[in-house]
């Protein structure tokens, strides 16, 4: 795929969606892409993350080793896998695998930083979005908690 080609599919996908073309096209030329035969690990669970990852083609399977854990979900081209690790240092949470042959682009946390310094409106925008989500999750939580409280208060009425 050319140059024009990932910055176009990258430009489709938060957060890059909210970047201007030019600092897209920074990330995409800044970036190296990996490939991975089917089978083949990204990352495991418990490893640092410090970089996100595009899928460009194929597919990877995201597994919660845990027992009980929900079924391993399936990230195919055009998903953006770890963005969490492009803004800060975290633990990786599932295991990665190539589900097929798979061309990644990883992005690394600090070439991403390095974008975002020289596009602060950029920067601006997805610290907003953040902002936003972080809000929804929030407000999800509370309303769980007081269904769940709710549900309780019945009971114990009862």
């Amino acid at each position: 795929m050319t140059l024009d080609g990932d910055v176009a599919r990258l430009a489709r996908t938060r957060p890059f969606s909210l970047m201007p073309r030019e600092a897209v096209q920074l990330v995409a030329f800044s970036c190296v892409k990996q490939r991975l035969r089917a089978g083949d690990p990204l990352f495991a669970a418990g490893d640092e993350g410090d970089a996100g990852y595009f899928v460009q083609s194929g597919a990877i399977l995201l597994a919660d080793p845990r027992p009980h854990a929900p079924a391993p979900r399936r990230a195919a081209a055009g998903a953006l896998i770890g963005e969490s690790a492009l803004y800060a240092a975290v633990v990786r949470r599932v295991d990665a695998r190539a589900d097929e042959d798979t061309v990644l682009t990883r992005i690394p946390r600090e070439t991403f930083r390095r974008v975002l310094a020289e596009f602060p409106e950029a920067a601006e925008k997805i610290r907003a979005a953040l902002a936003e989500r972080t809000r929804r999750l929030v407000d999800g939580l509370d309303a769980a908690r007081a269904r769940s409280l709710d549900g309780r208060g019945r009971e114990a009425a009862s």
